[in-house]
């Protein structure tokens, strides 16, 4: 059995079929990396990556297989972090409607290990061992590179409970692409202590920062993580309807620090809450966002920044 932990292998270049010497400079090249937006009380979430599908704008389908496989360990590679999946493979410029990677569908390879456990593995699964990640863009540059981000918080989701756990599935839903010369990045303090124990909350748990796409919200329309699309989704007793869900969420790390990577440029809004340790990546919790009242900030990201921001 093939473990590789923390290891970023450049597959062997890779040609399409179709591509010949007399055409290949139609082609770009292109690495795949994977990121991800970390998950609290997990220390693994192993997946083995094992094929990449892509469906072009014009129909083609094209499939480039990861040299035996690569497993990574997404919690190895938080932030600005990235593993190395695939290099080198030719592929036609243009639109592409869908990314689909393929997960070797072995349990033994695929787990997910609460900080807590002692080693124990839980299952982690895929919907027919595959995440269909949507539409990319590949241009006539001769060299590129894209990472795929994991939001964990949206992506990972516990089927049962406590009592009755049927193991973990990885969805897509906060799952992005982005191209790596487009990517940029958040990350800052929490610099006041007294907004980790406002009110109610415990300093030592619950500590979020949310990030919504575009300025001039409706503040009290901010919302927590959920996924209407999600077949578990209840709407029937709190509805989550004319509320606006996060484009991502990372946690408050033991410094007060807060990080994001991977994000296309453009207008945010930041939002600080003392009190999301019960945020249901599915159901819409209705939970107070920003906890205090009033810690919300304004951000532009352009193209390629690393982008510095403390919550005063």
């Amino acid at each position: 059995m093939k473990l590789t932990k923390a290891l970023v292998i450049a597959s062997l270049p890779l040609f399409l079929a179709a591509c010949s010497d007399s055409d290949s400079n139609s082609y770009s090249r292109v690495d795949f990396y994977v990121s991800d937006a970390p998950v609290e009380d997990l220390s693994a979430v192993e997946i083995a990556f094992d094929q990449l599908e892509f469906i072009h704008s014009n129909g083609d389908r094209t499939f480039h297989d990861i040299a035996g496989y690569e497993q990574v360990n997404l919690l190895d590679y938080p932030d600005t972090q990235s593993a190395l999946i695939i290099s080198d493979i030719a592929l036609l410029p243009g639109e592409y409607k869908n990314l689909i990677v393929h997960i070797k569908p072995d349990q033994d390879l695929n787990y997910v290990i609460k900080t807590d456990a002692l080693g124990v593995q839980e299952a982690l699964k895929q919907p027919s061992n595959k995440l269909k990640l949507g539409s990319f863009t590949v241009t006539n540059d001769a060299v590129q590179a894209f990472t795929i981000e994991f939001d964990l918080r949206q992506a990972l989701v516990l089927r049962g409970n406590s009592g009755n756990n049927n193991g973990y599935i990885l969805k897509p839903h906060g799952v992005t692409i982005i191209g790596n010369e487009d990517a940029a990045s958040l990350s800052g303090n929490v610099v006041d202590e007294n907004l980790l124990n406002a009110g109610s909350c415990d300093a030592a748990t619950g500590n979020f920062v949310y990030l919504y796409q575009g300025i001039g919200l409706d503040v009290d329309a901010l919302a927590d993580n959920f996924d209407p699309l999600d077949i578990d989704f209840d709407d029937s007793g709190l509805s989550a309807a004319g509320f606006i869900a996060p484009y991502a969420s990372t946690g408050v790390d033991e410094f007060n620090d807060y990080a994001f990577g991977f994000l296309p440029a453009g207008d945010y809004t930041l939002a600080f809450s003392c009190s999301a340790v019960d945020d249901d990546p599915i159901q819409f919790d209705g939970l107070t966002i920003p906890d205090p009242v009033g810690k919300v900030d304004t951000i532009n990201l352009s193209t390629g920044e690393e982008k510095r921001y403390d919550i005063q």
